[in-house]
């Protein structure tokens, strides 16, 4: 019987041939910031070194670039509507091999169940999956999610095969006024990385927040704001998603000083763009051509997300660490020619190299996750006020400003930039409807709605009419969750969801396309800005300032706390 430790240490010291060589190739020292011509030896999917090597298998580069795999620092797996098996296929072929992922989309609908499958259907891919178990579902006492997750629960599951950490930790007013339940599963987590998301806190606030062990934030949006929490200690996600799109802001807060503190994450990135701009690598595109050197550049998508997350052996090309590699043609585009997962070829020449897996049949509790009943058109009516409160929209920002709307400019909905927003309760068919209005999202008729509604994930719809909204909450309960564009009783675009009412089966150009189609559906209503669906997602979600609308009404989440939709 063959030692496979002695074996791969002869393979090491060049006694014996690797398995695998990369020659004649420029590789990225992530460690010294420099491009370095050698050969790149590989045994047992793990890196042996650089220097001369001979291998029972070569690959000449002739003189392209060898780099670490990329790293997505906070995703949302299920944001991306794809499935699991769909979304890894689309990574790889990106270049990205590792994913921090956060289920908490999927556990506001199924609890311990949605955790379970995503867990399951993760490790059936070649990429390295970590699993941080969701901290606050629901994400507030202000909303009703479709399960709710204690310290006991997640303790069920913490010692699984693939759990990394504590997700985001969202509840900031919880964490500083020192809630029970919550500071139990920071406890249970202590020893463990446990993220952060605290949008504006700053001062002893931070101070108080900090005290919970929570290591990084990506809701950072300023860089007084990025500079101030590396002062406190945390690590600062740059993220670049598809709503929210804070890389050209933060990225002059980074300097040769602080530079250690700060890697690449995409949080939520819709299907197209997937197709049309990437992932990681398309923040490489846009760091670099905002003036980052490409080194530094893939650093932060590398070995600073490595470092700061605690795991040592990813992020570089280095001894003993995984050969999660890629081949790319320059340092402009960062495309990928092929890209190696524990030394073996996954993807080339932009397309991943391995199947999406179906499961059939999905767990009832995913596959009929849409339950409503007791709607009508009255429901979808705003009371008599005479003048009413406004979530008002911010470009390619998932924050809000509060605004307010007389009962005249309401009786004008459209010539106002304004719209009916309602949060339809639809995980145990309640009936429950919150209301409110929303300003800037362009509607002039008709109404857009989705399943999709961070983080409980009720249906969520913008409209002028309520029957239009009516017809649209059908039509989403009929395909067990999607998204939908409606006009004059109409249906005129739609992309069923039926995983959970949050991911779709189908390949991701055939989510893409359907996509496409709502977005250009959704214009001839006068919809303006990209991305209309996912802003509109996070309309829903009151841990994001200034105000918020769940299925139970709506939230000033600077004060944390319910506010009425009639103002006197």
């Amino acid at each position: 019987m063959i030692d496979r430790s002695n074996c791969l240490l002869g393979m090491a010291r060049g006694d014996i041939p690797a398995d695998l060589v990369f020659k004649n190739g420029r590789v990225v020292d992530v460690f010294s910031g420099k491009l370095v011509e050698a050969d790149v030896a590989v045994g047992q999917g793990i890196i042996l070194g650089m220097g001369s090597y001979q291998g029972n298998e070569e690959i000449d580069l002739e003189g392209a670039i060898l780099s670490p795999g990329f790293i997505d620092g906070h995703c949302h797996v299920e944001s991306s509507m794809l499935a699991v098996g769909e979304f890894a296929r689309c990574l790889a072929a990106l270049g990205t091999t590792t994913v921090f992922a956060d289920p908490h989309e999927i556990a506001n609908v199924a609890g311990l169940d949605g955790i379970r499958y995503l867990l399951a259907e993760g490790s059936r891919y070649p990429w390295n999956f970590f699993l941080m178990l969701p901290s606050c579902v629901p994400a507030s006492p202000w909303e009703t999610a479709g399960a709710v997750l204690e310290a006991r629960d997640l303790g069920k599951i913490k010692d699984a095969p693939g759990v990394f950490g504590l997700g985001e930790v969202m509840n900031c007013p919880g964490v500083i006024q020192g809630d029970a339940n919550l500071w139990q599963k920071l406890k249970l987590f202590s020893e463990r990385f446990i993220d952060g998301h605290a949008p504006g806190v700053t001062g002893k606030e931070l101070n108080a927040y900090l005290q919970g062990g929570i290591r990084a934030d990506h809701e950072v949006t300023t860089p007084q704001e990025a500079l101030e929490k590396v002062s406190a200690g945390m690590y600062v996600m740059i993220r670049e998603g598809s709503a929210a799109r804070n890389l050209s802001a933060l990225l002059p807060a980074v300097d040769e000083k602080n530079f250690n503190r700060f890697f690449f994450a995409t949080d939520d990135r819709h299907p197209g763009d997937l197709i049309a701009r990437g992932h990681i690598n398309w923040m490489l595109r846009e760091a670099t051509r905002l003036g980052v050197d490409p080194i530094d550049a893939i650093r932060l998508a590398t070995i600073n997300t490595a470092t700061a997350m605690g795991v040592h052996n990813i992020g570089a090309i280095a001894p003993g660490r995984r050969a999660d590699l890629l081949v790319l043609e320059d340092l402009v585009e960062f495309k990928p020619i092929q890209v190696y997962k524990d030394g073996k070829l996954v993807a080339k020449d932009g397309k991943a190299l391995f199947a999406f897996q179906a499961e059939k049949p999905l767990p009832k509790r995913i596959a009929h996750s849409v339950h409503i009943k007791g709607l009508s058109r009255e429901k979808f009516i705003l009371p008599p006020a005479n003048a009413y409160r406004v979530i008002q929209l911010i470009p390619d920002q998932i924050i809000t400003v509060e605004g307010k709307a007389s009962a005249q400019q309401v009786a004008d909905l459209a010539a106002n930039d304004l719209a009916l927003l309602a949060v339809v309760e639809r995980h145990h068919g309640s009936g429950r409807v919150g209301l409110g209005l929303i300003q800037g999202l362009g509607l002039t008729k008709g109404a857009i709605a989705a399943s999709i509604s961070h983080d409980s994930h009720h249906i969520i719809v913008a409209g002028l009419n309520p029957e239009d909204i009516l017809t649209a909450v059908e039509a989403i309960a009929q395909m067990q969750g999607g998204l939908v564009v409606v006009n004059q009783g109409e249906t005129l675009a739609s992309l069923p969801l039926p995983i959970a009412g949050l991911m779709s089966a189908e390949p991701v150009e055939t989510v893409a396309s359907r996509m496409e189609s709502l977005e250009a559906a959704a214009q001839e209503l006068g919809v303006t800005g990209d991305s209309p669906f996912m802003t509109l997602s996070f309309m829903a979600l009151p841990v994001i300032p200034a105000l918020k609308l769940t299925d139970k009404g709506l939230v000033n989440v600077v004060q944390f706390k319910p506010v009425p939709l009639e103002l006197d």
